[in-house]
């Protein structure tokens, strides 16, 4: 349909409403098709796991490339209808409106980094800045006929990004790998192996570059009796490829999906290729095990498959374009976008098992079960998320928080990176490596497992990380730099062979590819795939390290010489004390501690604070208090940032610093151990310290849910 007759306003030449539909398509094209296809396939497992065909992705992109824009170029028939009654005002409203979406989605990258974030209008500004910027595309596409010329040759775009995608979506389809070829092991013999997740080897390490007996028994119990590689480190520092490259034994030059496809022969398929073992694996973040419908949803009809895509990708969309700092109403994201299942497990022994990162505990306490006495051999894996964050275990495996607690970044972080304030980032390190003590409580499970069901002396045991984590103020929790490579690439590794007896030291060159090939000759199994790594056995070594990430590889010295600063870092920071001691550096007046509340003049109206819900245990039972969270207005504070004081009993037991959160907010968080907070009877309170008098005199915070004096 053509209007003839009509011209453009501004330039008096023909002006087809046809060429201004186009417009509207293209313009949907960029502000919905774009980020959310982009967006759908970055999430590979996600399609896999809920089977979506080409029915339910054709449907998804007749929506966003066809109902959704005819939905806005009938808005701007309305609009152009009622601006002939108002004079011409609102003519290009739905322009507008869309080049208001297409600049949210530009900006939303911008408004996540740290300079941005922190002043707690990213959000506000960039809306802004939007308003601004598509008031002038609007007008310019009403004056500019170069504007309109731009729009009309983009428009090649809604052919492209959906054809982009389906390329994408192409390859997932195609992942479903069956391995035909038999696979022979001429050694089978009990496997039992342990990938963490977020577990820096130099944690474990004292001043003498041994394993930290007193902190980690369980850990130096197990160095006894296996091999410790010292020098061994992963070859990429995110789990979605460092987790496929210790099982396919092969390096990551390049980022591909943790599906069978892209990971032929790799450990699992080998394994149940055999037919010699029978296999119980844990593995919540690839799909490489053979056994993969026991990952996917339960088969429905496209319809409701297409219903619930659909829903997702609509509660996704506003994260996209608008920052995290905006007061506005997020609808939850459903747990299958992260590949985690509300599905509850009957604690059987043989099969495929993905339980996410919400039951840790159960998680390791099946994984355990399924260690057996048996005839036949059994490959039992497991991938537990751990001590990856959030960090809410105590050594003991007593929790302080709830699993779901953490839905953004650690306290003093923005995203992954830590703010440049030294307390708060060790005061976060602390926490990590109390959740290090329960790991290494459970290796203390683990052995006593094996032992109890008389499978240790004749299994192959691996206890392995996938990355390291670094706690450098200033620096990334997970990027490599100068200053945290240590820290991120250098992860345990300890290999106990069958019927080893006696313990060692390796210091030689081994990274993660080489753990896959050590399997092998160990079993007795001829890979039917090329691997890069080298079996440990063999004293040939590589002359290198190498780390991938970012589309790049960096060149790393083989003996790793960055990792005895990274360990003599934290002897001097957290000295030769238990665990669940913390540090005086880390505390802004550690000569209070151990002062009874009485020194002190309490004074003022109590100080108003936002708690986060205090934990409750499996029983409904409100358990000790811990944990200490919340936020504090701006106005409430003498001073920003502000020195809290916490007492227990009445007794001065921390002192620390709010730390700014976004727009006019400070928060605090301060975690008491066990052995100053008992049971609900002891009495936790919070102060804030007034530093301005002299003596400095203290303001009552009330905490929520304490016990009353």
């Amino acid at each position: 349909m053509t209007c003839k007759g009509k011209t453009d306003p501004a330039t008096r030449e023909p002006s087809p409403y046809g060429l201004r539909s186009l417009h509207v398509f293209t313009l949907c094209g960029f502000a919905f098709t774009v980020p959310l296809l982009d967006a759908l396939s970055r999430q590979p497992v996600y399609i896999y796991d809920q089977q979506l065909g080409w029915a339910e992705i054709g449907t998804l992109l007749t929506g966003l490339t066809i109902c959704l824009p005819l939905g806005f170029v009938l808005a701007d028939r309305l609009a152009l209808a009622l601006s002939k009654r108002l004079r011409g005002m609102g003519r290009n409203t739905v322009f507008f409106g869309l080049f208001v979406l297409i600049l949210l989605s530009i900006s939303r990258p911008y408004t996540s980094a740290r300079s941005i974030a922190l002043t707690g209008f990213a959000g506000s500004l960039a809306l802004l800045l939007s308003l601004i910027g598509a008031a002038i595309a609007a007008t310019l596409y009403e004056k500019s006929r170069w504007m309109r010329f731009w729009l009309t040759m983009a428009s090649v775009g809604l052919v492209i990004f959906p054809g982009a995608f389906l390329g994408d979506f192409y390859s997932i389809q195609r992942s479903e790998l069956h391995v035909d070829q038999a696979v022979v092991a001429s050694s089978p013999t009990h496997v039992v192996m342990v990938v963490f997740d977020e577990f820096s080897a130099t944690t474990l390490l004292n001043g003498q570059m041994e394993i930290d007996a007193h902190r980690f028994p369980h850990f130096a119990r197990l160095a006894k009796a296996s091999t410790f590689y010292r020098n061994a480190t992963t070859v990429h520092p995110r789990t979605p490829v460092a987790v496929p490259t210790i099982l396919s034994g092969r390096f990551p030059v390049t980022d591909l999906p943790p599906l069978p496809e892209n990971y032929p022969g790799n450990l699992l398929q080998t394994i149940q290729a055999t037919n010699a073992f029978d296999m119980a694996v844990f593995e919540p973040a690839t799909r490489l095990c053979p056994t993969v419908t026991e990952h996917r949803a339960p088969r429905q009809p496209a319809p409701r498959k297409t219903e619930k895509l659909i829903t997702t990708l609509s509660a996704l969309y506003p994260r996209l374009i608008l920052a995290d700092d905006l007061s506005a109403y997020f609808p939850a994201i459903p747990r299958e976008w992260i590949a985690q299942t509300n599905r509850n497990w009957d604690y059987g022994t043989e099969g495929l098992f993905n339980y996410g990162a919400d039951d840790r505990a159960g998680q390791l306490t099946h994984f355990l079960s399924c260690i057996k006495s048996s005839d036949r051999p059994r490959f039992v894996f497991l991938h537990a998320v751990l001590p990856h964050t959030p960090w809410i275990f105590f050594p003991t495996g007593q929790q302080y928080s709830h699993e779901s607690a953490y839905e953004g970044p650690s306290a003093g972080a923005v995203g992954e990176d830590w703010l440049n304030d030294p307390p708060t980032v060790h005061r976060n390190e602390f926490r990590y490596r109390l959740q290090v003590g329960y790991v290494d409580h459970f290796v203390g499970r683990l052995m006593d497992r094996l032992v109890e069901t008389k499978v240790w002396d004749k299994c192959l045991l691996i206890v392995t990380a996938d990355h390291g984590v670094s706690f450098r103020p200033g620096h990334s929790r997970r990027m490599p730099d100068t200053d945290n490579l240590a820290d991120i690439v250098s992860v345990p590794l300890f290999i106990k062979l069958p019927g080893q007896k006696e313990g060692r030291i390796d210091d030689r060159n081994v990274e993660s590819v080489d753990i896959l090939p050590t399997i092998a000759e160990t079993l007795g199994i001829e890979l039917s795939e090329p691997v890069d790594g080298i079996p440990v056995s063999q004293e040939r070594r590589r002359p290198r390290k190498t780390l991938y990430y970012n589309k790049s590889m960096t060149i790393i010295e083989p003996d790793l010489p960055q990792r005895r600063a990274a360990v003599l870092r934290q002897v001097e920071l957290f000295g030769h004390d238990d665990l669940e001691s913390l540090p005086q550096s880390i505390a802004t007046h550690p000569e209070w501690h151990g002062r009874g509340i009485g020194s002190f003049a309490v004074e003022g109206k109590p100080a108003q604070a936002t708690w986060i819900d205090t934990l409750f245990d499996r029983s409904g039972e409100e358990s000790s208090q811990h944990l200490l969270q919340g936020e504090i207005d701006r106005s409430e504070l003498p001073q920003a940032p502000a020195e809290l004081i916490v007492t227990v009993d009445g007794i001065v037991r921390d002192s620390g610093m709010t730390l700014p959160l976004s727009g006019n907010r400070q928060g605090f968080e301060f975690l008491l151990p066990k052995s100053v907070v008992h049971n609900v009877s002891n009495i936790v309170r919070l102060y804030l310290v007034n530093r301005s008098q002299d003596p400095p005199s203290l303001r009552p915070v009330p905490v929520a849910k304490s016990s009353e004096d």
